[in-house]
């Protein structure tokens, strides 16, 4: 019809009840003036998007079939942080794409530190049935595609692990999800999408807590919490 995603964010934040919103995998042509100015008047809409990249290699990204090239990428990211401050940015990648060069890799790892993404979610192309990527033949070897996975993680992870530390020390909104896999903890997220630990008895689910991050492993922080009792709309 006549709307638009803007449209939608400002309607589904505007519901009573809804305190927090999310969407994922927007394409970069997918952040108009109007999406980014709805996002940064929302209240409710969270300051995290997942920006999936697949590939830093325009020429890759050609090949993948993507309506979209590298050069948006830097762009929608500046427009995003000028809009939402403090905003994180997490998105998809994907190594020996079939006739990735060397240089093809290397623009991918430019544009994890170009665009300072937050988190990434990397993987190994393999061939899946019934997508025109099978007719591709020119296959990268799979040793050469685990040693350029490898190389990416490390990179995703210092850079990851740079950001968190800095965060060390700021206070959040801190929604309380589930128990912790281990230690008696139970885990939360803030609206940027930071897991958070934190020492609360199991009838602290599904309620809000603030707390000061106090530390990191690297992808997730303990948390100390500092108020209590925020109101739940």
């Amino acid at each position: 019809g006549t709307h638009d995603f803007a449209d939608l964010l400002q309607a589904v934040g505007a519901v009573a009840g809804i305190r927090r919103v999310r969407f994922t995998s927007p394409y970069p042509t997918d952040f108009t003036p109007r999406v980014v100015a709805a996002m940064a008047g929302t209240p409710a809409v969270c300051e995290h998007v997942h920006l999936p990249a697949q590939s830093g290699s325009d020429r890759t990204l050609k090949r993948m079939l993507r309506r979209y090239g590298r050069e948006r990428y830097p762009e929608v990211v500046a427009e995003l942080r000028a809009a939402l401050p403090g905003i994180t940015l997490s998105t998809d990648l994907i190594v020996g794409f079939p006739g990735e060069t060397d240089e093809d890799f290397a623009e991918t790892l430019t544009l994890v530190e170009e665009a300072g993404f937050d988190d990434a979610y990397t993987f190994r192309y393999s061939v899946r049935e019934g997508t025109p990527a099978v007719r591709l033949r020119d296959h990268v070897p799979d040793e050469v595609a685990a040693d350029r996975l490898e190389r990416l993680v490390a990179v995703v992870r210092a850079q990851g692990r740079r950001k968190n530390l800095g965060r060390v020390g700021t206070v959040h909104e801190v929604l309380v999800e589930r128990p912790a896999r281990r230690g008696g903890y139970l885990l939360g997220r803030t609206r940027t999408n930071l897991h958070v630990l934190l020492d609360l008895p199991p009838s602290a689910i599904g309620q809000y807590r603030k707390a000061r991050l106090t530390g990191t492993t690297g992808s997730t922080f303990t948390g100390d919490v500092v108020a209590t009792g925020l109101p739940v709309l």
